[in-house]
């Protein structure tokens, strides 16, 4: 399942956004509050993630968020992809 920025603001439950791209790509800019688990790492850290809140996974155009929330669902989570990925993000990122 696949999220907009709209959606994920208009959200009345709480989320946790993973970020899926490098330390590099992470520190031009992310969204506010995300978290830094690169892609090829996420299989090793997912005991990182909350099994009671929605996760939301990010990455520059959202083919590996994509391919990351259908494992984490797999995996007993609720997980979206965020729709067009940090590219798609329409609101402010943070440094």
């Amino acid at each position: 399942m696949d999220m907009d920025f709209e959606e994920l603001n208009d959200s009345p439950n709480p989320y946790y956004v993973v970020d899926l791209r490098d330390l590099t790509a992470y520190r031009q800019g992310h969204i506010k509050g995300s978290h830094l688990i690169p892609y090829m790492e996420l299989t090793k850290r997912m005991h990182e993630l909350p099994k009671n809140q929605m996760i939301v996974a990010v990455d520059a155009s959202e083919r590996r968020g994509r391919q990351a929330a259908k494992l984490l669902r797999t995996e007993g989570f609720r997980a979206h992809n965020l729709k067009g990925g940090i590219a798609g993000w329409t609101g402010k990122l943070v440094k």
